[in-house]
């Protein structure tokens, strides 16, 4: 039986993977020893061949057994699609090949949703690493310091949650068109499952080490200013 599936959407990220995969083997191991029976599903999303070769050197490494999906999308929502069509467990979570999680997220998160399964769960904080570093705390869309307004500005929480597989599948993630300026996938689903009435809450204690670069797709529909504005949203 599989509890939680957790999905890897994997492009570009080289070098950087190998980390990942020890943080998760980390996680997924504590998860294990509190109950939770997981799954990992890679998607290989137009991977580069060290991208690759990197993955299975970490596998090897940890021993951590994956389901491999390739895909031919270009897009990281519609990569995030792919692995949810393809899960086993209830519950899913997501996390990027070039990010760390603390050991606990699984289990904490796992714990959390059990306690509310209508809601998305994020890391409690997180340490932005690489061209720009800062610490990103996830508001409680239950808690006082909310503002709902604010979405129309800027974005509360980024993708890597952690939910009931069927409120992905419920809630698909649109495509980004970096051309019309539609961006950030998770912006806009965001909004869309708050609207549909899920909460969206930080797991107390978590977090998540994401790398901001040059050139990701982050970067590309950000304003002069640094700001990324809801164009399309």
């Amino acid at each position: 039986m599989t509890d939680l599936s957790i999905i890897l959407p994997l492009h570009r990220e080289g070098l950087l993977l190998g980390p990942t995969i020890h943080s998760l083997a980390e996680a997924i191991a504590r998860a294990r020893d509190g109950g939770v029976q997981g799954e990992l599903i890679a998607v290989l999303d137009r991977a580069d061949t060290l991208t690759e070769a990197v993955l299975h050197q970490a596998l090897h490494d940890t021993g951590l057994p994956v389901r491999v999906l390739r895909s031919d999308l270009g897009d990281p929502g519609q990569a995030r699609n792919h692995g949810i069509a393809a899960a086993a467990g209830d519950v899913a979570a997501f996390v990027d090949g070039d990010d760390l999680v603390s050991a606990n997220w699984l289990l904490a998160g796992w714990k959390a949703q059990r306690a509310q399964p209508d809601a998305i769960w994020h890391s409690d904080c997180n340490m932005v690493f690489g061209e720009e570093r800062m610490l990103w705390w996830h508001v409680d869309s239950e808690g006082p310091l909310f503002d709902p307004d604010y979405l129309a500005w800027l974005n509360y929480w980024d993708a890597m949650s952690m939910a009931a597989t069927a409120i992905y599948r419920r809630h698909p993630f649109r495509s980004n068109d970096l051309a019309l300026g539609f961006g950030h996938e998770d912006w806009h689903w965001n909004r869309m499952t708050l609207a549909a009435g899920h909460a969206h809450r930080p797991v107390p204690g978590t977090m998540h080490f994401k790398r901001r670069r040059s050139g990701s797709q982050m970067a590309r529909v950000a304003g002069a200013d640094g700001v990324s504005w809801p164009v399309g949203v």
